[in-house]
Parts: structure tokens; C-alpha cells; sequence
């Protein structure tokens, strides 16, 4: 964040800017997984924030690759108004509004032919994602090949595929089943497959490892690989898509045609919403039961991410065709 004026007072304790704090008090009322917040925010426009003594900034940020259209984007917030009028929620047991038609547009924009499940975040549609893999491949094939300096979630199977033991061991044990190997490195990956892999989860470029883009050829022999072996080829565009590299997704570059896609962030523009699309035959892997969430795909979310999609679609951006 880049503050675009100067305080003309010095700035209040870290503590005393925590949203909730009691008045006269110096304890945060947070956990501190990320420490006490040093500024509160208020108001946002476009790529624009002001804190609430009214300093403003130029946000770099988005909320971590978030707000790709921006903050309070009239459209979403329309759409969001106006669906928090007529229904917030209602279980997965029933049809709503829009978690069809963002699903066939997102399934359009990845070639066609797979189906969509949603969720709230980008680490649970690598959960699905893993999850789908295991019951595709059957029992005894549950390994999952990552690379190192991935990131791919918090949740303890998601913190193990990421590529970062650092993170990892402070939370042992941690779940069984991945594998990891240097980034851009097929030869590794062909290394450590066995009988028991059933997939490789990759992100097309890694964010968090520090924006590592990968040669020309190595998504491409990654499918090959695959083929090969009878594996699944996941990509991991949490970070890189809806368009955030120019085309709707980072994979799209290489022409490679993905078995599973996980995505999050830039689809709700900053309401929370997570999806992991698959081939038709991969998905129809899950029988009812294998996997659920209470709020995934509920009306709000899916308001916000089809009045995304629709903005996206409308701009004059040839890249992202």
C-alpha cells in the first residue's frame, strides 16, 4: 500500500486500530496470525483506499490478487444489493439463480465438457482438487506430485502440498500423500512417480514462490508425462486466473488442456467464493457424499462472481479471447 498523503498526526497504536478493540485497552481482540493491524481501511474505490482518519492510498495489493475490477464496483455491488433483497442462502440440496450459469461460463472458458464445484476459498478448491483426485484414481493411488516453492493453502493437506517445508513443521504430522519436486523440472516429476501417484498439481506460474515463470515446453511435457502414466494434470490458478496474466488463464499460453482447474480470488472480486472445474468423466468421479460444503456456490457468493465474469467478458480486451 502506498499511503497518498501524509498523517499530520502520529499514527495510533497497532493494537488500538484492531477492528473490536475495547476503548482504552492495548490487547487485540484478533488472533495473531497476522499480527495486530497497523491501518484500518473504510472506503474503497477502483485502486483506491481511504483508512478511517481519512488518509488514502493507492492499493498494489488487491486484497492478494483479488480486486481485479476494483473496489465497490458498481456492478458487483448491484448485483450483490440486489440479490441480498431476494436470498442469501439456501443448502446445495437445491438450485439457485446463478451457480449454473457461472459454472457454464467458467466451463465454457476452459474449452468445455467438465463440471464446476464450488466452495469459498482457494484453499478448499485445492482440497476438492486433491480429494477428486484420490477417489478418481481409486484406492492405493493417492499420491499427489507438487512442486517446491508452491503455494497451495493452509488447511493441513493443502499446507503439505505446498512446496515449503518451512511452513510445514511446526504442524507435524502432517497428512500423507505428496510429493515434491524442483519447479519446471519434468524429468523430476517422471523421478518421483510409483504406483501410488494419481496426480500432479501445479500452478502454471508460481505466485508466492516468487512469480517463477516456467519455459515454453515444460506445461506441455507435463501433459504428455501424464498421459503417459495415467495421471491427472492439475493446474492451481488461484493466483494466475481470470486473467490475470491477459488470458482468462495462465495455463492457456502453452495450449495444454488441463484435467482439473482450481481458481478463487479475481472471481468474486472480494466476496468469497473458490471453484475447482474437471473433466466430465474426472468429476463424475464424486458420488453424493464424497464431498460438500455448507456455503459454497450459495446466491451471494454466485451473484458477485457472475456479475464478474459478465464485467470481464464486456471489456474491450482482445487478450482475453
Amino acid at each position: 500500500m502506498i499511503p497518498q498523503s501524509s498523517p499530520a498526526t502520529a499514527a495510533p497504536s497497532p493494537h488500538a486500530l484492531a477492528v473490536g478493540a475495547p476503548a482504552g485497552t492495548e490487547r487485540c481482540p484478533l488472533m495473531p496470525s497476522y499480527g495486530p493491524p497497523q491501518v484500518m481501511f473504510v472506503r474503497g474505490e477502483g485502486a483506491r483506499l481511504w483508512d478511517r482518519e481519512g488518509r488514502e492510498y493507492l492499493d498494489f495489493l488487491s486484497g492478494l490478487a483479488v480486486t481485479s475490477l476494483g473496489h465497490s464496483h458498481p456492478r458487483v455491488a448491484e448485483a450483490l444489493a440486489g440479490q441480498a433483497q431476494r436470498l442469501l442462502h439456501v443448502s446445495n440440496l437445491f438450485a439457485t439463480e446463478h451457480n449454473g450459469p457461472v459454472a457454464q461460463t467458467l466451463d465454457g472458458l476452459l474449452g468445455g465438457g467438465g463440471q464446476v464445484f464450488f466452495c469459498n476459498s482457494g484453499a478448499e478448491a485445492n482440497e476438492a482438487a486433491i480429494k477428486l483426485a484420490r477417489r478418481w484414481a481409486g484406492w492405493g493411488r493417492h499420491t499427489v506430485i507438487t512442486t517446491l516453492r508452491s503455494f497451495h493453502g493452509r488447511t493441513l493437506a493443502t499446507l503439505h502440498a505446498t512446496g515449503q517445508p518451512e511452513k510445514h513443521e511446526v504442524f507435524q504430522p502432517l497428512p500423507e500423500g505428496f510429493r515434491h519436486v524442483p519447479f519446471a523440472d519434468t524429468a523430476a516429476v517422471a523421478g518421483a512417480v510409483d504406483e501410488t501417484t494419481a496426480a500432479v498439481l501445479v500452478e502454471p506460474i508460481q505466485g508466492e514462490g516468487g512469480v517463477n515463470v516456467p519455459p515454453a515446453d515444460y506445461l506441455p511435457e507435463m501433459r504428455a508425462l501424464c498421459d503417459e502414466r495415467g495421471l491427472l494434470l492439475m493446474f492451481d490458478e488461484v493466483q494466475t486466473g481470470l486473467a490475470r496474466t491477459g488470458r482468462w488463464f495462465a495455463h492457456q499460453y502453452s495450449g495444454v488442456q488441463p484435467d482439473v482447474v482450481t481458481m478463487a480470488k479475481a472471481l468474486g472480486n472480494g466476496v468469497p467464493i473458490g471453484a475447482c472445474w474437471a473433466r466430465a468423466d474426472v468429476a463424475g468421479a464424486f458420488r453424493p457424499g464424497d464431498h460438500a460444503t455448507t456455503f459454497g456456490g450459495q446466491p451471494l457468493a454466485t451473484a458477485a462472481a457472475r456479475a464478474v465474469l459478465d464485467c470481464m467478458m464486456e471489456m474491450d480486451a482482445p487478450c482475453l479471447v
